[in-house]
């Protein structure tokens, strides 16, 4: 497994076929040790082949870490998630974890204002949404992209966007918009401008994370 703490997993990675995600809420002031916990937890466990990447992020409010695990294999995360202590185990690594939800990527988009290749990401808003069920969801997502194109345009020409990535939990209750930017005060323009008020009648815009480390498995 090698270490590679400033690099960003491949969102859309087309290997990926699940994504785990979880959320850690931390007391004020120890969310870097929280993070710290969580990462040191993965690093103890062995790691299984079909585990592509594992991401930590912080919230910029200081009081969640955010947790994104690729997967080649359902299978494979099941039979992970099973294993007490092993490494999709996030509540070994740290109190009050909440149960992970396995996720599939639905729709990808990406901006056009950024360089190719595009620069590495610095900012991820990252927002949940309840469903009904898969269809509900799909709709949902598509309903959404399809506002904001006709609103906005479908070039997505935004300063600092580098891709909007939106997934559905397997079991279709849950939606997971996990997008990339290039600075948080790109994000915060864009939230303020675009999406604040139409989400906020759905949900609220979400948290703002910063990257913390990622682990990659060994070359």
């Amino acid at each position: 497994m090698s270490d590679a703490s400033t690099a960003r997993p491949v969102v859309d990675n087309p290997h990926s076929d699940i994504v785990l995600v979880g959320t850690v809420p931390t007391d004020s002031g120890r969310q870097r040790e929280t993070a710290e916990a969580v990462v040191a937890h993965w690093q103890s466990s062995a790691w299984p082949p079909e585990l592509l990447s594992l991401t930590a992020y912080t919230s910029s409010d200081g009081e969640s870490v955010l947790t994104y695990a690729q997967w080649s294999s359902q299978e494979a995360l099941h039979t992970s998630l099973a294993d007490r202590g092993g490494i999709s185990d996030t509540a070994a690594a740290a109190a009050g974890a909440e149960t992970p939800v396995p996720f599939r990527l639905y729709r990808a988009v990406r901006g056009s204002a950024v360089a190719d290749p595009a620069p590495v990401a610095e900012s991820f808003p990252v927002a949940f949404f309840a469903a009904d069920n898969q269809q509900a969801a799909r709709e949902w997502v598509d309903n959404l992209l399809a506002g904001e194109e006709a609103s906005e345009g479908d070039d997505r020409d935004y300063p600092g966007g580098i891709s909007a990535n939106m997934h559905i939990s397997v079991d279709g209750t849950s939606i997971l918009s996990f997008s990339e930017w290039v600075t948080e005060a790109n994000a915060v323009a864009h939230i303020e401008a675009v999406w604040e008020p139409v989400l906020k009648e759905l949900g609220g815009t979400g948290l703002l994370y910063r990257h913390f480390r990622s682990l990659f498995p060994a070359a």
